[in-house]
């Protein structure tokens, strides 16, 4: 079980690079997404259906603003891991080194 869990601190990398890609090309649509959801809204606020409109732009422009977020962290993540690893794997050479 352990060795289907081992990844390479260079798959890690290469993932936390991904994300941070993810992240970097999705920006712009995202902004476009939670400005045309707010114009959209702004647009219907003299009708009934304005303030349930302003609700779902807000909720939908939250979530975006919070996917955008969690991948930055788990890119974060995933090279904080990546590092820990070299680190504790040059400790543990160096403990066994000389024996």
């Amino acid at each position: 079980m352990a060795e289907d869990l081992n990844i390479s601190a260079g798959e890690l990398r290469a993932s936390a690079g991904a994300a941070e890609g993810l992240v970097t090309d999705l920006q712009p649509s995202l902004r476009k997404a939670i400005s045309d959801l707010t114009d959209a809204s702004a647009s219907f606020q003299s009708w009934t259906a304005g303030r349930r409109m302003e609700e779902t732009s807000d909720g939908w422009g939250s979530a975006l603003e919070t996917l955008r977020d969690r991948l930055s962290e788990h890119a974060q993540g995933m090279r904080l891991l990546a590092n820990g690893r070299d680190i504790m794997e040059t400790d543990v050479r160096g403990s066994f080194t000389g024996w």
